[in-house]
């Protein structure tokens, strides 16, 4: 029968990663089966002669897993160079070539090893550099979903032109990944430096269950209830505003007392001065008070009615009522007539 090829991943992976991706490989093929390998072989050489050299070089791979053979494994590699994909062939005619030595065929090694040097002036390169700032704890590298040995980092490797996937990941780490295109010109190396991973984001912990802040608790209700929110605000200017007309309230006093002991026999320019400052007090105070006890009556009303404002419309009792949007708020008294 014919020769069989051992088949190389789109990406070859020489030296540390290539043998046991190969032994895997190997381990997982399907039982011989001669007839079966014969009459793929037979189809894949109609297929070359054809053009078709992706079915061509599926088929022979296909032979090569039922009956391995040092006539099939040429035919592949031949293949895998008429498709474009140098460095897999390269490969294979390697692997063809050391069975041709074994079997003791003349003809086999010398057809081997003129493919190979041909192939290697032409072969395309790729380095996977990884420095110290990006060599991670547990850094595990993969191209094109294959495994790359930490021994092969650093080391210019053959591959076939086309994209490249690069993925590295680690531990506590976001993962990279970046395709890299190997052009068609023969000799051709790229080098991708790999970039310090970023750590990935530590979510925040959960507040326990019950212990919510009561300032997160307001802010809850105030953006449920946008009245609530109106309610606080309004009764905390009604609590300013008393504070203001307490103090001028308090001052109007004290200088109306100084306006009295001015007057004592007679009122003084400074004692009919005193008394104008404590009437302006006294207005002041006035509106202050007046002021601050509406506002704070009405941010009241707003926080123990808000929740009417979320009722449907026929569930709204009468009485005082309130409604509100972010616009303003507005309190009033009504009922069904």
């Amino acid at each position: 029968m014919a020769v069989v090829v051992r088949f190389i991943a789109p990406m070859v992976l020489l030296c540390a990663g290539a043998l046991p991706a190969l032994a895997a490989e190997g381990a997982a093929s399907p039982a011989r089966n001669p007839a079966a390998a014969q009459a793929l072989f037979e189809e894949a050489q109609r297929r070359v002669a054809a053009g078709d050299y992706e079915q061509a070089c599926a088929k022979f791979k296909a032979s090569h897993a039922l009956d391995p053979a040092g006539g099939t494994l040429l035919n592949l590699a031949d293949c895998l160079e008429r498709q474009g994909r140098l460095a897999s062939a390269w490969s294979t005619f390697k692997d063809a070539l050391v069975q041709a030595r074994r079997d003791g065929r003349a003809e086999r090694v010398t057809f081997a090893e003129e493919h190979i040097r041909t192939l290697e002036s032409k072969l395309a390169y790729l380095t996977i550099e990884v420095p110290a700032a990006a060599n991670a704890a547990q850094l595990a590298i993969e191209v094109d979903g294959t495994p790359l040995a930490q021994g092969a980092w650093g080391t210019p490797l053959p591959v076939d032109p086309g994209a490249h996937v690069v993925r590295a990941q680690a531990s506590g780490f976001e993962p990279f990944e970046q395709s890299v295109r190997i052009g068609t010109e023969p000799g051709i190396k790229q080098t991708l430096v790999l970039p310090p991973l970023r750590a990935e984001a530590t979510p925040e912990p959960a507040p326990p269950a019950g212990m919510e802040s009561q300032l997160g608790m307001e802010d809850d209700a105030a953006s449920e209830y946008p009245a609530r929110g109106w309610g606080y605000a309004t009764g905390a200017v009604g609590l300013v505003a008393l504070g203001v007309g307490s103090y001028f309230g308090l001052r109007a006093f004290s200088l109306w007392d100084e306006r009295e002991q001015g007057c004592v026999g007679g009122c003084s320019r400074g004692a009919k001065q005193d008394g104008d400052d404590a009437n302006d007090a006294a207005t002041v105070a006035t509106v202050s008070v007046s002021a601050g006890l509406v506002l704070l009556a009405a941010g009241t009303a707003m926080i123990f009615y808000s929740s009417d404002v979320e009722q449907p419309e026929h569930a709204r009792h009468e009485g005082l009522s309130f409604s509100a949007d972010s616009r303003g708020a507005a309190l009033s008294w009504g009922g069904s007539f």
